[in-house]
C-alpha cells in the first residue's frame, strides 16, 4: 500500500505497522497456548495484535532497534524476574514515545479527538508534533509531554475501602493482559499501554504536578529498578474497571470456545500450575471468592 509515512511524512510504500510491539505477542504465545482474543470478538482466536499502515519500512526498521532494546534488556529480563534492575540509555525513551506516539495516532484516526476538549485537542496535537520530532532526532526534548513507565503485579492482599467493589478479575488482568487506551478528565489526558506486566504512560496533561512519582523516564540515562510506587486513586479505579471489562469480554464465550480453552489448558497443565496466570487466579479467589470464577462460566451456564 502506497501512502504517506506517519512519521517521516514522505509518499512511501507503507508497511503495516503493529500498534503496540509485535515483540510482546510472539513472547505471550511462546508463554502461553498460542492464541489471543479480541475483546471485539473473543469467541475468534487471533495470533497477533493489531496492525495498521502507518509506517515505511525505514521507519519501521527504526522502531524496530528500539524494540529490540526494550525486549531484551528489560521486557524479557523483567518478566523472569521482577527484581530485575536495569540501567537503560536513550533507548528507553525512543521505545515509549514511540508507543505513545502510535497510540494516540491511532486514537486521532478513530476520531476520538472529537471527544475531547479543545485545550485537551490542542494539547494532543502538540504531542504528536513534539514526539515525532523527538523521534526523528530533531529534538532533545519533548516537554510537558513526560513518558512513564512502571510495573504491576499480583496484589496478595488488599485493605481498602473499595474492597467490595474491587474486581473479582484484577490479578489476571495485571499479569495476562496487553492493553491500550486514551483516558482523559477534566483535567487529565494521558496515553495507556499494558505491556503486559509494564505500563507505558504518555502525558498529555496531568492534572497535578508530580501526579507519578518514581516512574519517569530519564534521558538520556537512567534506572529501572524495583522501588515503591503510589498509583494514584484514579488510576488504580482505571484499572479496576478495565479488569471488570475484560471479565465482560470472556463471559460472552460461547460453550465451543471455553471447550477449546480447557483443552489447551489440558495440554500443558503442568507449565500452567506454574504460571502467573494460574497463581493470579488463586489470589483472586483469595479476595473476591467465588466471584473470582463467575467469568468463567458461560452465558449460557449463567443463564
Amino acid at each position: 500500500m502506497t501512502g504517506t509515512c506517519s512519521l517521516c511524512e514522505k509518499e512511501k510504500e507503507l508497511k503495516q505497522s503493529h500498534l503496540l510491539p509485535s515483540f510482546i505477542f510472539k513472547w505471550k504465545k511462546e508463554k502461553g497456548t498460542g492464541f489471543f482474543r479480541s475483546s471485539q470478538n473473543p469467541n475468534i482466536r487471533v495470533q497477533d495484535g493489531l496492525k495498521l499502515y502507518l509506517l515505511c519500512a525505514d521507519c519501521e526498521q527504526q522502531f524496530g532497534l528500539w524494540e529490540k532494546q526494550f525486549s531484551e534488556k528489560l521486557f524479557k529480563p523483567f518478566h523472569d524476574n521482577s527484581g530485575t534492575q536495569v540501567k537503560y540509555s536513550e533507548w528507553l525513551l525512543k521505545f515509549a514515545v514511540s508507543v505513545s506516539w502510535r497510540n494516540l495516532i491511532y486514537h486521532k484516526l478513530k476520531n476520538v479527538f472529537s471527544h475531547l476538549s479543545d485545550i485537551h485537542k490542542g494539547l494532543a496535537e502538540e504531542a504528536l508534533f513534539t514526539w515525532k520530532s523527538f523521534l526523528m532526532n530533531q529534538t532533545k526534548q519533548i516537554s510537558i509531554f513526560e513518558q512513564h513507565i512502571f510495573p504491576v503485579d499480583i496484589i496478595q492482599s488488599y485493605q481498602g475501602q473499595g474492597r467490595s467493589s474491587l474486581s473479582p478479575y484484577l490479578n489476571r488482568y495485571f499479569v495476562g493482559s496487553v492493553d491500550f487506551d486514551l483516558l482523559w478528565t477534566e483535567k487529565t489526558c494521558l496515553l495507556y499501554s499494558k505491556l503486559n506486566k509494564l505500563i507505558v504512560i504518555g502525558i498529555i496533561q496531568q492534572p497535578i504536578k508530580d501526579f507519578l512519582v518514581g516512574t519517569h523516564i530519564n534521558y538520556p540515562t537512567g534506572e529501572f529498578m524495583p522501588r515503591p510506587i503510589e498509583i494514584p486513586e484514579q488510576l488504580f479505579n482505571y484499572f479496576n474497571k478495565r479488569a471488570n471489562q475484560c471479565a465482560q469480554h470472556l463471559s460472552s464465550l460461547s460453550d465451543k470456545q471455553w471447550a477449546v480453552i480447557s483443552k489447551s489448558y489440558e495440554k500443558d497443565i503442568d507449565r500452567l500450575k506454574n504460571s502467573d496466570i494460574f497463581i493470579a487466579t488463586g489470589v483472586d479467589f483469595s479476595i473476591s471468592g467465588q466471584n473470582a470464577f463467575h467469568v468463567l462460566k458461560s452465558k449460557k451456564n449463567k443463564d
